[in-house]
């Protein structure tokens, strides 16, 4: 057998040990198996649920999707770009509009009752509210109130928690694997 079979033998072997529908029984999953395993639980979320902080009580949180592209988050910002020209405000409604658009909804998970996320639907409409006159009206505001109105009434007027809640929206989206639990500066931390 010559060295050129050799190698031959040994490629037919690897193929053999790691196919294309992953690794074999009683073998170690080899660097493609795991890539395809990371770009599989990368791609298989969609959707997340992130809590409101200082709704404990009630576990609310807003269920908010992926983007349908990059051009749909770029309209966001140039449409608040022309609103506004400080850099808060900017950072604020750009966050705010984000959340608004890719909000699927509100849900409650009381944390003596259930460990699923239940609609906040108080009208049984069906489906659960958004940042809309049906959160606006349980917040006790009148119909008139706008999306952007509505977000701040929610989180008490504090437009810096309202920066947090989007900074782990952001995180989301840019990484579906992201640990939501982590504040921003424990992200990063070595967990010993």
């Amino acid at each position: 057998m010559s060295s050129h079979d050799d190698e031959a033998e040994t490629v037919i072997l690897r193929k053999d040990e790691f196919g294309d529908d992953g690794p074999r029984m009683f073998s170690e999953p080899s660097m493609i198996d795991l890539l395809k395993q990371d770009l599989q639980e990368l791609t298989e979320h969609q959707d997340v649920y992130i809590p409101i902080s200082g709704y404990e009580k009630t576990g609310l949180a807003v269920r908010y999707r992926l983007p349908e592209n990059g051009k749909e988050l770029d309209a966001i910002g140039r449409k608040v770009m022309r609103e506004h020209k400080d850099q808060f405000s900017r950072n604020l409604y750009i966050a705010m509009d984000t959340m608004i658009v890719l909000c699927l909804g509100l849900y409650v998970r009381p944390p003596d009752l259930t460990d699923e996320y239940v609609e906040l639907d108080p009208e049984l409409e069906g489906s659960p509210v958004h940042f809309d006159y049906r959160l606006g009206s349980i917040l006790g505001m009148d119909e008139s109130g706008t999306a952007r109105q509505v977000v701040k009434k929610l989180f008490g007027g504090n437009e810096l928690a309202i920066i947090n809640h989007a900074e782990k929206l952001n995180r989301w989206l840019m990484n579906t694997k992201a640990d939501l639990s982590l504040e921003l500066w424990q992200v990063g931390e070595s967990q010993e």
